[in-house]
């Protein structure tokens, strides 16, 4: 697993190693911009006024060219190959199980307001209990499995309306 998986709106992947970043040669310029020198080529780096951190998704101009972009560290690919990502990029709509499991106890009902992090259900896993909470406030409108069920990694669990 590289330490950093970029990723461009056009579908470019590149996978950036800590020996990678070892190897830049980055200037702040006066302006916002950076100056980069990788593998013998120059670049003039600018990133967008309003990047949101909290996706990790960026807009850059690369020697003037703008790219939209994805960056996730291994913390991030990590979670997505476990099947957490999901449920952060739900918000409100589908919540999946992360991992194969039991389900001991569901805490909520049809119809039922839940704010975000209100615990929907429990779900032992290894012999941990693992509480599966929602994504976001919003209605439920579904519950999926009954108290007692065995289910597996990314089985739809319960779907929550905004």
């Amino acid at each position: 697993m590289p330490d950093f998986l970029v990723k461009t709106k056009d579908g470019l992947v590149i996978n950036i190693d800590k020996e990678d970043l070892e190897k830049l040669d980055i200037i702040k310029n006066n302006d916002s911009s950076y100056h980069v020198i990788f593998n013998n080529k120059t670049y003039t780096i600018s990133i967008n006024d309003n990047p949101n951190c909290n996706t990790k998704h960026y807009v850059v101009n690369i020697n003037d060219k703008e790219v939209e972009l994805d960056i996730k560290d291994s913390l991030d690919q990590m979670l997505e190959e476990m099947g957490f990502s999901d449920i952060k990029k739900q918000g409100t709509g589908e919540i999946k199980s992360p991992m194969p499991g039991l389900v001991l106890k569901i805490e909520v009902k049809e119809g039922q307001q839940v704010e975000k992090n209100d615990t929907l259900l429990t779900l032992e896993a290894m012999k941990m209990e693992n509480l599966i909470k929602a994504p976001a406030t919003g209605i439920v409108k579904s519950i999926k499995v009954k108290e007692g069920e065995a289910v597996n990694k990314n089985q739809l669990l319960v779907i929550i309306g905004g």
